[in-house]
């Protein structure tokens, strides 16, 4: 830690610099990402609250707060604003339209300058006091801190499904998600320069963190209860999430497909093999009735939907990827250096 009695910085084109009596010393740039959407009655306290943890940390680091507005509907940009124009260390992207989570977290990676990152989620769920901590284990070496939560207040239906999810994840998976982790941690430098290069339109942060591997430890910590407003997360959003993981790491759905196709196609010519047989040695014998062939014709139209599915959701993506649409329209810029 830099410590002495005449202690001032200035800011720079590549930075802080701190002079301790005299002598200058560079100040590493940590970044603060903060995506928002509707989150008017949070977001003044997300912004006091990183500061309060960083203010300690000045004579070390020096931070810049990014906060990425997903075409907020409420009075949420506007506080932004305010603020922005009264703290320089505060910056703020604005989009055309809703983008998404994860292209909006995605994006203020894109638009960082700090030697790490930090995401801190605008509902303040994930308390800004662990900064220091993921910061100590930043100097220790890890280059990937993974912020876990210990305590969840999901329903009962939703908890089973998401340890149903992660078992799935983790039979079908290429790389292995960390479980209980919603973005909170810290990034070196060398994790953000990676995920810039993605050039994946449906992106799924947490998938790519994971799969680039570098030194990593998880920190566990006790997530908050939302202070104001409503989440905009529901059981559809978890299933788009879910799904787009799936597809993104892991070829073995489709392959099931084929392989289940196979089996089912030589189950039914073992089963008309056997009626032939038994017909040839007893010709008054009569197949089951009408209400067999009608669960037997639903359980493989099923079946063959749900393939379909599957194929589909490979193909939806390819098609997304090949259209080239824009990932983001950024609408405005505000406190970066082109402005």
């Amino acid at each position: 830690m830099l410590r002495a009695l005449n202690l001032n910085t200035q800011e720079s084109s590549a930075g802080w610099t701190a002079w301790i009596d005299g002598a200058s010393v560079a100040k590493q740039l940590i970044s603060i990402i903060s995506p928002a959407f509707n989150e008017e009655g949070n977001i003044r306290r997300c912004y006091e609250e990183v500061r309060a943890a960083m203010e300690p940390l000045l004579d070390r680091y020096d931070y810049e707060h990014i906060f990425g507005d997903n075409c907020s509907t409420d009075g949420t940009l506007d506080i932004l604003l305010e603020i922005a124009a009264k703290d320089r260390r505060v910056k703020v992207l604005t989009y055309s339209r809703n983008w998404g989570a994860d292209k909006n977290s995605l994006t203020l990676l894109r638009h960082c300058s700090g030697a790490a990152v930090i995401p801190v989620l605008s509902d303040l769920q994930d308390p800004p006091a662990k900064i220091q901590r993921f910061l100590d284990l930043w100097e220790q070496g890890y280059e990937i801190v993974f912020g876990t939560y210990t305590n969840r207040s999901d329903s009962f239906l939703l908890r089973m499904l998401r340890s149903i999810y992660y078992w799935l994840v983790r039979k079908l998976a290429d790389e292995a998600l960390v479980e209980n982790h919603s973005g909170f941690g810290i990034y070196d430098r060398k994790i953000v320069e990676e995920l810039k290069k993605s050039d994946d339109f449906n992106p799924y942060l947490r998938g790519d963190i994971a799969s680039l591997g570098f030194r990593q430890i998880t920190e566990p910590y006790i997530r908050e209860k939302r202070m104001a407003g409503v989440t905009s997360y529901n059981f559809g959003r978890y299933l788009d999430f879910a799904i787009n993981a799936m597809v993104s790491y892991s070829l073995v759905p489709i392959r099931l497909a084929t392989i289940s196709g196979v089996l089912l196609s030589g189950l039914s010519l073992l089963m008309a093999l056997a009626y032939v047989i038994i017909k040839l040695f007893n010709w008054s014998f009569q197949a089951p009735g009408a209400t067999t062939v009608v669960v037997l014709v639903l359980f493989f139209s099923g079946i063959q939907l749900s393939f379909l599915g599957i194929l589909g959701e490979y193909i939806g993506a390819i098609h997304a990827q090949v259209r080239r649409k824009p990932f983001v329209v950024i609408r405005r810029k505000i406190n970066f250096e082109q402005d």
